[in-house]
């Protein structure tokens, strides 16, 4: 007599998926959860409202950012591996037909795999993928998940560092990107990335900024030397990092600007030198972050970084005060708007 095949009710298993996830979320993570009705998920299940434990240091509460989940459970006859990846297969083109959902969701998507208990053989275990991201959609009816991305309470950090609107960063003063300086003809621009005449264009632009600077000493917070755009091009630094700095270099000379206030946050311990004339000589680093809005692209936070050297004459060396010479050192990324 043939052996007639286990039938398990989807229903059930569906459940404690969401029951597992709702467990980590609320019971590990101390943050909320919103389960979508199953008649309107429009290919989500699950809305995952982020927050801060009491004890982060600078902000407890809600973040403001919500991660849109859908949750699969099941799937698979056996245990996912312990390294590597594996692939869960939801038949024909789900990906295809799901992807542009995923895409218009206002923050970051993401699907969590949860093996049951019956496969277990104890408590559930899931893993996350991000949606958006295209190596996570190996074919059109596959979805690819890596063993590192556990979805557990070690997990959360990662899952956090998938939203940019941080509640430090929204508190950021915000600023526009300029489309154009009086003092320059040369703009780095995008469209200009991939040209053989960008690094010439960024070149001509920094040096209209150091001429600009010497001229009118007072105007930024910093002053513009070569060193700020050896640093940036240094050999060894990827292309991708310098291209990103070099088309920042007008979003740093807004920045920089006195009339900008923005505020200076001293970022590290000063490195300390005593000569042998017995004056005493220091080098720290300062940073300026900002909201800044693009024209063509997503608001961006965006960090200047000042290189500062301090100067301490020797009591016997006449009357010389302090001397805190600042210079722009780097430009670069923090996060961008999702």
């Amino acid at each position: 007599m043939k052996k007639s095949k286990k039938i398990y009710d989807t229903t059930h298993i569906g459940q404690i998926g969401v029951s597992w996830v709702t467990w980590i979320v609320e019971g590990l993570w101390g943050c909320g959860v919103e389960v979508v009705s199953a008649h309107n998920d429009n290919s989500i299940d699950v809305l995952i409202f982020l927050k801060r434990r009491e004890k982060t240091k600078g902000y407890a509460g809600p973040t403001g950012d919500v991660i849109f989940a859908q949750i699969k459970t099941g799937y698979r006859s056996k245990m996912p591996p312990k390294t590597g990846t594996y692939a869960l297969n939801l038949g024909g083109k789900y990906n295809s037909a799901h992807l542009p959902r995923w895409l218009s969701m206002p923050g970051p998507a993401i699907m969590i795999h949860v093996t049951p208990p019956r496969i277990t053989k104890g408590d559930p275990i899931a893993y996350w993928v991000d949606l958006k991201d295209p190596r996570t959609l190996a074919t059109p009816a596959q979805i690819t998940f890596d063993v590192k991305r556990k979805f557990d309470a070690a997990g959360k950090g990662e899952i956090y560092n998938l939203c940019w609107r941080w509640a430090e960063l929204r508190q950021l003063p915000t600023l526009m990107a300029p489309n154009r300086l009086p003092w320059s003809n040369h703009m780095p621009v995008q469209a200009l990335a991939l040209a053989g005449s960008f690094h010439d264009t960024c070149r001509g632009f920094y040096t209209d900024w150091m001429r600009y600077s010497k001229a009118n000493p007072g105007h930024f917070v910093a002053q513009v030397t070569n060193r700020g755009w050896r640093h940036m091009t240094r050999i060894g630094r990827s292309k991708q990092t310098m291209f990103q700095s070099l088309l920042l270099l007008p979003v740093a000379s807004r920045m920089l600007e006195q009339s900008s206030g923005l505020p200076r946050k001293r970022l590290s311990n000063a490195q300390q030198k005593t000569r042998a004339d017995g004056s005493k000589w220091d080098r720290y680093y300062e940073a300026i972050t900002a909201r800044v809005t693009f024209y063509e692209r997503q608001e961006a936070v965006i960090r200047v970084i000042i290189e500062c050297t301090k100067m301490e004459p020797t009591q016997t060396s006449g009357p010389f005060s302090t001397l805190i010479t600042r210079c722009l050192y780097s430009v670069y990324e923090l996060a961008r708007r999702r």
